[in-house]
C-alpha cells in the first residue's frame, strides 16, 4: 500500500502563481487581440485624419478710400453688428472735393440757365425778324412793280402827249399858211377895192388867230417835251425800288441765317445740360467717396483683428480689419488620397479637438474637386523624370453640429477628425450647401 505525502501550503503556491499568470497572460492577450481587432476594425470602417483645424469665413474689411485714420471705435475680440461704424477715415479732403464740384455744378446750372434764356429770346425773335424782313420785302416787291408799271405809264403818256403836240403844231402851222393866204388875197382885193373891208378885217383876224394857235400849239408840244423829264425820274424810282428790294432780300438772307444762331444756341444748351449733369454725377461720386471714409462692418461678427490703428494712413483696398461671423464656423480637413475610400458627402464625422476633451460632432459636406497641390505657389514639377511620391491631400469640409459648445469653436484650432464610412446623405447635404451659399452670400456683401 503506497503512502500519500501531504500536500502542504508551500507545495500550493508555485501552482496558483502559475495558474494566474497564465490566466493573466490569456486575458492581456485577449485585450490585446479586441484592441487590436478594435482598432482595425476603426482603421477598416473609419478615414482619421489630424490635419484639420477649425475655419470660418475669415473676411477682411478694406476701405474703399485712401485717408488718415481719424478714429477708431472698436477692439479686437468685440463683437459688432451690421452697419455699426468701425472706424472713419479723414473726410475732410473729399468734403472740400465736393464743395467744389457743387459750386463747378452751380456755374454750370447759371450758364445753363443763360443759355436757355437765350434760347427762348432767339426762337421768338428770329422767326419775328424773319417774318418782318419777308414782309418788308413783299412790300419792296410791290414797290417795284409799282414803279415798273408807273415808268411804262409815264413813258406811254408822256410819249403820246408829245405825239398829239406835235400833230397839234403841224395842223397850227397849216391853219397859219392858209389863213396868211388870205389875209393876203384879201388885203390885195381890199386896196383893189375888190373886196370889202368887212372881209378884209375877217381874213385879218383869222390870220391872226391861226399864228395865235401855232404858238399856243408849239407851247403845248414844248410842255409835252418836258414832261420827258418825269421819264428818268420815275426810272430812278424804280431803280431806287429795285435797290430796295435786293436789300430786302438782303436782309431777308440774314433773318435766315439766325436760324443757324438758334441752332448753335440750342447745341450749347445741350452742352450746358450735359456738363450739369457730369457735374451732378462727379458730386453723387464725391459724395459716395466722403460716405466710404465711415468704415462700417458688413455683417454681425467678431473683430479678429485690427491691422491699422488711429493715425495710420490707410490706402484703398488696404484691410484694416479682419472678422468672421461666429455662426459660420466649420472644420477643412485635408485628408490623404489613401483615406478617400469610402468616405461621401453626408457621413458623421467625430471631431476631437486638441484643446478640449469632449469630441464634437459634424458631417461632411463636401469633397475638394483637386488637391492642395494644384494651388501650391511652387507646383511639382516632373519634366526632370525625377519622382518621390508624396500623398496628396484633399480638402473636405465638415460642417459641426451645434449645441451648448459652439462658442468654443475659435477658428485655427487644431482637431482629428474621425469620418465614418458609408454612401453619404444627399439630403442633407443639399441643406449644407444652403448654408454655405448663405455664408458666401455674407462675403459677397463685405465686398460690397
Amino acid at each position: 500500500m503506497t503512502e500519500q505525502v501531504p500536500v502542504t501550503s508551500e507545495m500550493a503556491t508555485p501552482r496558483r502563481r502559475k495558474v494566474f499568470t497564465i490566466g493573466a497572460a490569456l486575458i492581456v492577450l485577449l485585450l490585446l487581440l479586441a484592441a487590436g481587432t478594435t482598432f482595425l476594425w476603426s482603421r477598416w470602417t473609419h478615414s482619421i485624419s489630424n490635419d484639420a483645424f477649425v475655419d470660418a469665413y475669415l473676411i477682411n474689411v478694406s476701405p474703399q478710400v485712401a485717408g488718415d485714420i481719424v478714429e477708431v471705435y472698436v477692439r479686437e475680440q468685440q463683437r459688432v453688428e451690421a452697419g455699426q461704424l468701425l472706424a472713419l477715415i479723414d473726410p475732410t479732403p473729399y468734403q472740400r472735393e465736393v464743395a467744389l464740384l457743387e459750386a463747378a455744378r452751380d456755374v454750370a446750372t447759371a450758364a445753363l440757365e443763360k443759355s436757355k434764356s437765350e434760347l427762348a429770346f432767339l426762337e421768338e425773335d428770329v422767326p419775328l425778324a424773319i417774318a418782318i424782313s419777308e414782309r418788308r420785302l413783299q412790300i419792296a416787291r410791290d414797290r417795284l412793280a409799282e414803279m415798273e408799271s408807273a415808268l411804262l405809264m409815264v413813258t406811254r403818256d408822256v410819249e403820246n402827249g408829245v405825239r398829239a403836240a406835235s400833230f397839234q403844231v403841224e395842223a397850227a402851222k397849216a391853219a397859219v399858211v392858209l389863213s396868211e393866204e388870205d389875209y393876203v388875197r384879201y388885203g390885195a382885193l381890199y386896196e383893189d377895192r375888190s373886196a370889202t373891208e368887212r372881209r378884209f378885217e375877217v381874213a385879218t383876224k383869222s390870220f391872226e388867230q391861226a399864228r395865235a394857235q401855232l404858238e399856243a400849239s408849239r407851247a403845248r408840244l414844248g410842255q409835252a417835251e418836258a414832261q420827258r423829264q418825269r421819264v428818268p425820274i420815275t426810272e430812278h424810282q424804280r431803280d431806287a425800288a429795285r435797290g430796295a428790294v435786293e436789300e430786302a432780300e438782303r436782309q431777308v438772307e440774314v433773318a435766315r441765317l439766325r436760324r443757324i444762331e438758334v441752332d448753335v444756341k440750342r447745341r450749347a444748351v445741350v452742352e450746358h445740360r450735359r456738363k450739369v449733369t457730369e457735374a451732378e454725377r462727379a458730386i453723387e461720386l464725391a459724395a459716395t467717396e466722403v460716405e466710404y471714409t465711415r468704415i462700417v462692418a458688413p455683417y454681425d461678427g467678431i473683430i479678429a483683428r485690427k491691422w491699422r490703428h488711429l493715425g495710420d494712413y490707410a490706402q484703398r483696398g488696404e484691410p484694416l480689419f479682419s472678422m468672421y461671423d461666429p455662426d459660420f464656423v466649420f472644420v477643412t480637413c485635408h485628408l490623404g488620397e489613401d483615406k478617400l475610400d469610402g468616405v461621401a458627402p453626408g457621413n458623421r464625422v467625430s471631431i476631437q479637438l486638441e484643446a478640449y476633451g469632449e469630441p464634437f460632432e459634424g458631417r461632411v459636406l463636401w469633397l475638394g474637386s483637386a488637391t492642395g497641390a494644384n494651388f501650391s505657389l511652387l507646383p511639382r514639377d516632373l519634366s526632370s523624370g525625377e519622382f518621390t511620391y508624396v500623398i496628396q491631400r484633399v480638402p473636405t469640409r465638415i460642417l459641426v453640429d451645434r449645441d451648448e459648445r459652439w462658442p468654443l469653436l475659435i477658428p485655427g484650432l487644431s482637431a482629428t477628425v474621425r469620418i465614418d464610412h458609408g454612401p453619404g446623405d444627399p439630403q442633407w447635404v443639399e441643406e449644407g450647401l444652403r448654408w454655405e451659399d448663405r455664408a458666401a452670400h455674407l462675403s459677397e456683401r463685405a465686398r460690397d
